[in-house]
């Protein structure tokens, strides 16, 4: 098989302001679209993955519009879901002046937290699903699920991971989308023991389960057996350790205009590497750069040529 990569998740309508054309009765917006997930979806094709993205959507215009702008980046959609009745969620983004973001969400019973409810569905995408090598997913795919359609989740890719799937897992940990520590630490614990590929932030692991430094989350993760971990540390770099060998590599340090997705262009940075057959640094090395691009553009996602194409391994 084909390295191929399907990404559970959630895409959002994004509004950011227009600078500079505010006035006293309005604040012009600009509408794009962002989300975790779909964000490493689209730079993991801009690299030439083979990326399909699940997820659901409705029946308005602007579920049309996303579907169409997915399938401008080269993303198989054909495993999208069409529900309808609502909308799709939107978030807002704030830029401070040092180019750190904050966020305003509309996001309660989007299509996307519905995507497991039913069990035609869920069954229907089990069996889909196995003809992709990888499946990607998030805490934030996770976190948006009500209690059920989180269990129905894990099953599914409990039986991916049985039949020989590997699974990728950013962490992305989101207080505010979990009813509880306890909720979120127990369903993180079972997402690392089917894991494969663990791409995890340190502050947010941190804060979930009280990780002092890198290094002990580092040992966490290794004792779940997981042979692929990346540990994210925002301008300081990253931890890379793959087949019990451990580096560190430094990140690109670039004045930043919007951080918005720069851990989930990593991600793509990184995995695209990865799959390419590269070697741990030198994959960070690409993650570190694809994230440094990113986050000198406002929103998640940038222009299409502001993404060198893909380094090919002639090895």
């Amino acid at each position: 098989m084909s390295a191929s990569i399907a990404v559970i998740g959630e895409c959002m309508l994004e509004l950011s302001h227009i600078r500079g054309a505010e006035s006293e009765d309005a604040i012009p917006l600009l509408m794009r679209y962002g989300g975790d997930t779909i964000n490493t979806s689209v730079y993991l094709a801009r690299n030439k993955v083979d990326v399909a993205y699940v997820t659901g959507v409705s029946d308005d215009t602007m579920s049309e519009w996303l579907l169409q702008q997915w399938h401008n980046e080269g993303i198989d959609c054909s495993l999208v879901q069409r529900l309808p009745g609502s909308v799709p969620a939107m978030y807002m983004i704030n830029v401070d002046e040092h180019g750190e973001r904050s966020f305003l969400y509309w996001r309660k019973d989007s299509p996307a937290s519905r995507l497991f409810d039913a069990d035609e569905i869920v069954a229907t995408l089990s069996e889909s699903l196995q003809r992709f090598s990888h499946i990607y997913v998030s805490g934030i795919s996770l976190a948006i699920l009500p209690p059920a359609g989180l269990s129905k989740l894990l099953a599914l890719l409990g039986v991916y991971h049985q039949r020989g799937g590997r699974i990728i897992f950013d962490g992305n940990y989101r207080p505010r989308l979990w009813d509880s520590i306890d909720q979120a630490q127990s369903a993180y614990r079972a997402m690392y023991a089917m894991t494969h590929v663990a791409l995890s932030t340190f502050e947010d692991e941190s804060a979930l389960f009280g990780y002092e430094t890198a290094e002990q989350l580092m040992t966490a993760l290794g004792d779940y057996g997981i042979g692929d971990i990346v540990i994210k540390m925002g301008g300081d770099g990253c931890l890379a350790q793959v087949d019990g060998s451990t580096h560190y590599v430094d990140a690109e340090l670039v004045e930043p205009v919007d951080t918005t997705a720069a851990g989930d262009s990593f991600n793509a940075g990184y995995l695209a590497a990865r799959l390419r057959g590269e070697p741990a640094i030198t994959a960070c090395r690409a993650g570190h750069a694809l994230a440094a691009r990113v986050i000198q553009h406002r929103g998640a996602i940038i222009p299409v040529d502001e993404i060198p194409a893909p380094k090919l391994n002639c090895h």
